[in-house]
């Protein structure tokens, strides 16, 4: 019997949460704390995030967070990943690109943002099962 092979699409669960490029850093800081993320797409976009690393190197710069705008610390360009994927090919590129969060897309829109939380719990379900077998 062989198993499915999980798809980063199957895995990642948690909705889309955005943030205006106006918003400030703490309404940033609020936004992620609430939704218990680590990171926020700008305006929609599938290829301008913003992260909790995002914050705290532009609060480690001085950056004012009341006065600091999302847009102007947010990554630029951000790699995204189709939901047919497999859960490892997103593994094998957040080690590579040093990234926790990849927006997973579908058809060209963004369906989700895989997170390395996301990526961990499938290979250790998928490995529990392979050794069960």
């Amino acid at each position: 019997m062989r198993l499915e092979t999980p798809t980063i699409g199957m895995v990642t669960t948690r909705p889309v949460v955005t943030i205006d490029e106006n918003a400030t850093l703490r309404e940033l800081a609020v936004l992620l704390d609430r939704e218990s993320i680590g990171v926020a797409l700008v305006d929609g976009s599938s290829t301008m995030l913003v992260s909790e690393r995002d914050v705290v190197r532009a609060l480690a710069e001085g950056a004012n967070p009341d006065r600091e705008r999302v847009g102007n610390i947010a990554t630029l360009d951000v790699d995204v990943i189709e939901a047919r994927e497999p859960v490892v090919a997103a593994a094998q590129r957040m080690l590579r690109d040093e990234v926790r969060h990849l927006p997973v897309t579908r058809g060209g829109k963004v369906v989700g943002v895989a997170s390395v939380r996301d990526v961990l719990r499938a290979l250790v379900t998928s490995a529990s099962e392979t050794m069960a077998r």
